[in-house]
């Protein structure tokens, strides 16, 4: 049961990486909205973004709270040691969603809608980097609760090169999907090719950030790069990624943009799944894992239960949503030319 609860924990990672993720990718393209299609670049964002960006944070609350339930002492010990980044990540998912809303609805006062949109902007950045880093700390072989209270014991613990660049990979990839989104949902050829751009840029920095995180590994993450040697399920995901990254620059290249969201989806869902085989049976290393942290096995089989009966009303409200706001808005639009596959 406790193996069960971390796949539909890990799924659920994967939801908000593919749908939250890319909405703090796209505010990462409207810090860099620029030139002569700027405004039109800011309205396909906010418009992309506006109906369903608040409900992908469920993906990110289900996580913490399967966490607390079933492995209440990992729990504890992520919050504790790594209390300082996670802290700045809530911090960035309050402005950001304070700042998108004040933006919205400031329409007099032009001064306070650039400053929000400034705000939404520089939190869309730094709030999927700090994720990446608490990702990348819970990885590595040095995080664990700290008796030591002091500068040491609370941000040396966890800041490191490979976090960093874990952090870097997370936002990148955030941006790279975003990219994707958008190409498809643009409205015209022009505000296509932009977006074609930006995501090819986004995926070959990910691609080096990639890399560079494998290559820190070797110093700061070894237990997870051993597992990932012998785990031939995470070399698997890891192949996928490389290839369905290579297919994503194929259809930006051909204006595939259709295409090339799907490979973008799979590429960062595959990149997902494979460092969670690649950590198991870890939740933090080096100390915690899915065994050692379990209390109870009842209350991790009714946590269990809990989620299949809530999936079968979560999936179809979210499903609706996104109809009433994404599939109908679209059907009345008229289709654009050259949209690819």
């Amino acid at each position: 049961m406790a193996s069960l609860l971390v796949m539909i924990m890990v799924a659920s990672l994967v939801l908000y990486a593919l749908l939250g993720g890319a909405d703090y990718g796209a505010g990462v393209w409207d810090l860099f909205s620029g030139g002569p299609l700027k405004e039109k670049q800011k309205e396909l964002i906010a418009n992309a973004i506006r109906p369903i960006w608040e409900a992908n944070h469920v993906w990110l609350i289900l996580i913490l709270v399967l966490l607390f339930s079933g492995f209440p002492p990992a729990f504890g010990a992520i919050m504790v040691a790594l209390y300082i980044p996670i802290l700045l990540m809530l911090v960035g998912i309050v402005l950001r969603g304070s700042s998108f809303v004040f933006r919205a609805y400031s329409t007099i006062d032009s001064r306070m809608q650039r400053a929000c949109a400034y705000v939404f902007s520089m939190s869309s950045c730094f709030t999927p980097f700090f994720a990446g880093i608490v990702v990348g700390a819970i990885s590595d072989d040095d995080v664990f609760v700290s008796q030591d209270v002091s500068l040491n014991g609370y941000v040396l613990n966890w800041l490191s090169p490979f976090t960093i660049s874990v952090g870097l990979l997370t936002l990148t990839l955030f941006a790279f999907l975003a990219a994707t989104y958008l190409a498809v949902e643009a409205s015209s050829e022009e505000l296509r090719r932009v977006f074609r751009r930006r995501a090819a840029a986004a995926g070959v920095a990910g691609g080096l950030m990639s890399m560079v995180s494998v290559v820190l590994s070797a110093w700061y993450a070894r237990g997870l790069r051993e597992s990932f040697m012998r785990n031939a399920v995470g070399c698997f995901f890891a192949l996928a990624a490389v290839i369905t990254l290579a297919l994503a620059f194929l259809a930006l290249y051909r204006a595939w943009v259709r295409l090339s969201r799907a490979m973008a989806v799979i590429h960062v869902g595959a990149i997902v799944v494979g460092w969670a085989c690649s950590q198991y049976p870890y939740l933090v290393r080096p100390e915690r894992t899915i065994f050692n942290s379990v209390l109870s096995e009842a209350i991790v089989r009714d946590v269990v239960f809990a989620s299949v009966a809530g999936a079968v009303v979560l999936f179809p409200s979210l499903g609706l949503l996104l109809y009433i706001f994404k599939d109908r808005r679209r059907a009345r639009a008229t289709p654009p030319t050259g949209a690819g596959l």
